[in-house]
């Protein structure tokens, strides 16, 4: 077992003495979700996980057509403790408050094809923060081709237009197509993203920013970069999260940086991980340890990217013994004063060319936070439809109104994160 995990075992147990106010906690390394044993009986299509990184997508074409089938069926269940710890997690999610500073993330930021400039005009005002953030999942290279036929498989461009059709002030830009286009085509999305006033996390440094009077670090990692790196020229902070073959992935570069930025004076350590498992309805028990372990670190808010589809979220009390860790609940003991994280674990895609509904939807999450972490949570989904020249984002809500299809994705959404913290 690695040093970080033996340590996060230490202070999640703590020593059980008659002082000690978390001496009835079990084990919580013997505790949901660390204690749910592999699942079996899954379809081919649903155990094929690119990001596992033990096949490849380019070689091995009887698992890629897997993955075809996944990525228009989507895995939509999980295991039954998963659903049920849910099911008890999604009422207690914390709605808005209207105390400490609003951050507003959106998901990936995918390649469109078409109304690059306007596409997002119609949500705008619902990324209503004062900071508003990010996952940009496409070079944004001039004088490259835009069209998929072009790149090949697997990879994107995007023209400038793309970036002056964002209501965004900070990019996340390392994820699995940040070097689609080599380095050179990083250098160019850099330079695009730097003159047109965005500020940019993830590439060599992580950022901090003045929010509000508070001191905000957004840290941000990637599980891969589609087997084209490592970069030579630059840091993208590359995690293998989705290696569950390894069994006890080292976090401690994470959990340095966390360490860092408090150091250096943040009031709020935000994590930004492109992660997960794509097409996959439910965070896998994996994932579930890994947030608790990023939290343990010293993460007041975690903001992950990558599946494609929207994922339920989390809150978690920490230092706070009174809550059980286990089914139903996310409870850390680590150093430090009690506070209250949260995890969203997927926002799906802010705008796709992808043909499906849950695959067009992504949330527009909305987070209050202070210097005991955060305060209140809220969400509005959003959908990228035909519309303008061609693609648009629209509210789902204002769709569900007029079309039985997306009333029907409104509401499993509604049942799927939870109704409560809906805005």
């Amino acid at each position: 077992m690695r040093l970080d995990l033996i340590l996060l075992a230490a202070l999640l147990a703590g020593c059980p003495t008659e002082e000690d106010p978390f001496a009835a906690w079990p084990d919580p390394l013997l505790t949901f979700p660390w204690d749910l044993p592999p699942e079996t009986d899954l379809q081919p299509w649903e155990e094929v996980r690119w990001e596992t990184e033990t096949w490849d997508p380019f070689e091995d074409q009887a698992l890629a057509a897997q993955y075809l089938v996944k990525a228009s069926q989507h895995r939509q269940g999980a295991p039954p403790a998963v659903e049920e710890h849910h099911r008890i997690m999604n009422p207690g999610l914390p709605t808005l408050t209207g105390q400490g500073i609003r951050l507003s993330f959106v998901g990936d930021v995918m390649w469109l094809g078409t109304s690059w400039s306007s596409f997002a005009l119609p949500v705008a005002g619902l990324l209503d923060g004062d900071l508003r953030v990010g996952n940009l999942e496409t070079p944004v290279v001039q004088g490259e081709s835009t069209d998929l036929s072009d790149l090949g498989l697997y990879t994107f461009n995007s023209p400038p237009a793309l970036l002056d059709g964002l209501p965004l002030d900070l990019l996340q830009l390392n994820n699995n197509h940040s070097v689609d286009l080599g380095d050179d085509g990083l250098d160019a999305t850099l330079a695009l993203v730097d003159a047109r006033g965005f500020g940019v996390t993830g590439v060599d440094a992580h950022a901090t920013v003045d929010v509000g009077g508070l001191r905000v670090a957004f840290l941000s990692y990637t599980w891969g970069l589609n087997g084209r790196g490592p970069s030579a020229r630059h840091d993208l902070f590359v995690v293998p999260f989705g290696h569950l073959q390894d069994g006890d992935l080292d976090l401690g570069g994470l959990a340095a940086d966390v360490a860092s930025a408090r150091a250096g004076g943040a009031d709020v350590v935000v994590v930004l991980p492109h992660w997960g498992f794509e097409y996959e309805y439910y965070a896998d028990p994996w994932f579930l340890q890994l947030g608790r372990r990023i939290v343990a670190a010293g993460a007041d808010l975690v903001v992950g990217t990558g599946p494609h589809v929207v994922q339920p979220a989390e809150i978690c009390a920490v230092n706070r013994p009174e809550v059980l860790p286990g089914v139903g609940t996310c409870s850390v003991r680590a150093e430090g004063d009690p506070r209250t994280a949260a995890i969203l674990y997927s926002l799906g895609n802010f705008d796709t060319v992808q043909p499906t509904i849950p695959v067009q939807t992504g949330l527009v999450a909305t987070v209050e936070v202070g210097s005991d972490g955060v305060l209140g949570l809220g969400w509005e989904a959003v959908v990228t439809v035909p519309g303008g020249d061609g693609k648009e984002v629209r509210p789902l809500a204002e769709l569900a109104a007029d079309d039985v299809d997306y009333a029907i994705e409104q509401g499993r959404l509604r049942a799927h994160i939870g109704a409560g913290w809906q805005r």
